[in-house]
C-alpha cells in the first residue's frame, strides 16, 4: 500500500524555532523539569521558564531547579516559583521540599509506581485544571544518562495525546528538541541558522514499522520502510528551511540545535 493511500492530506505545521531559541511569547506553555542535570544555556532556562504560563518540577527535579536558583541566579533575575511539585518524591531532598514549601507552591504527592513521574506530571496538568490554559508543554531533561530512563521518556510521548489530547509535548536538551509525529502529513519549518550549519535531525521508528516519504532533507525517503533490524533514518540534515515528512505511523522526530546568543 502506497503512503498516499492511508493517510490525511491537511498537513500539520510545526514552527520550533521559538522553543529551539526561547522567544516564546504568553502562548499557553507549560514548562515541565525533570531530574536530570541543567546543562541548558542559564539565560535560556531562565527566559522559557519565567515566560511559560505553568511551570513544574518533578520529584528531583525540583532538587535540580532549587540547586540552579542558588547557583546562577542573583536577587534581580530570580526564577519564578514552580507553580506544581510533583512526584513521588523518593528523589527530593527534604531541603528542597523545604525550600519550596516556604515559597508556597502547590504540591501533589503522584506515589503510584505503575507511571514514571514525566507521565504523572501531564496527569497533574490534567487534574489541576491547567490543560485548558496550555497547547504546548516543554519538557527539559537532559538525554544522556540510563538509556531505560530515556524509553520511558520516548513512551510517554506516545501516552501524552491520551492524556493531554489538545496540547503537543516536546522534550528539549541542551543539544536537541525530539517530539512524535503522528500519523499523517508534517511540515517541519526549520530556524536557517540550523539549515546553514547543517545541524543534524533524525526519525526514528518506536515499536513499530513506519512507511515515510519526505522533502526537504538531505537524504530523503521515498515511501520507504523503517523499523528496527532495518533502516533507521538518523543523521540526517537539511536541503531546505522547509522539511515534509509523510508517515502512516507515529514517528519520532528529533532535530540537533546550537546555541544562540541570548
Amino acid at each position: 500500500m502506497l503512503l498516499s493511500d492511508n493517510v490525511q492530506r491537511v498537513a500539520t505545521t510545526w514552527s520550533p524555532g521559538d522553543l529551539i531559541d526561547a522567544s516564546i511569547g504568553d502562548d499557553g506553555l507549560a514548562v515541565i523539569l525533570l531530574n536530570r542535570p541543567i546543562c541548558l544555556h542559564k539565560e535560556y532556562f531562565r527566559s522559557v521558564w519565567n515566560k511559560a504560563k505553568v511551570r513544574i518540577t518533578v520529584d528531583g527535579g525540583t532538587n535540580r531547579w532549587v540547586d540552579f536558583v542558588k547557583e546562577n541566579v542573583g536577587v534581580e533575575e530570580q526564577l519564578k516559583p514552580p507553580d506544581l511539585v510533583t512526584g513521588d518524591f523518593d528523589s527530593c531532598t527534604d531541603e528542597s521540599m523545604s525550600y519550596v514549601t516556604r515559597l508556597n507552591c502547590k504540591i501533589i504527592k503522584t506515589p503510584d509506581q505503575n507511571a514514571t513521574d514525566f507521565t504523572k506530571s501531564l496527569k497533574v496538568l490534567k487534574s489541576t485544571g491547567h490543560d485548558k490554559d496550555i497547547n504546548r508543554v516543554l519538557v527539559l531533561c537532559e538525554s544522556s544518562g540510563r538509556i531505560d530512563q530515556i524509553m520511558a521518556n520516548i513512551n510517554t510521548l506516545f501516552l501524552a495525546r491520551s492524556i493531554l489530547p489538545s496540547a503537543f509535548v516536546f522534550i528539549r536538551s541542551s543539544n536537541s528538541l525530539s517530539w512524535l509525529l503522528s500519523t499523517g502529513v508534517h511540515q517541519i519549518e526549520i530556524p536557517p541558522r540550523l539549515v546553514h550549519e547543517r545541524i543534524w535531525c533524525s526519525l526514528v521508528p518506536i515499536g513499530q514499522r513506519v512507511v515515510c516519504t519526505t522533502s526537504g532533507l538531505r537524504w530523503n525517503l521515498d515511501n520507504r520502510v523503517m523499523e528496527f533490524g532495518s533502516l533507521v533514518s538518523t543523521s540526517n540534515t537539511y536541503s531546505s528551511p522547509e522539511v515534509e515528512i509523510r508517515t502512516d505511523s507515529p514517528v519520532l522526530w528529533s532535530m540537533g540545535t546550537t546555541p544562540k546568543d541570548m
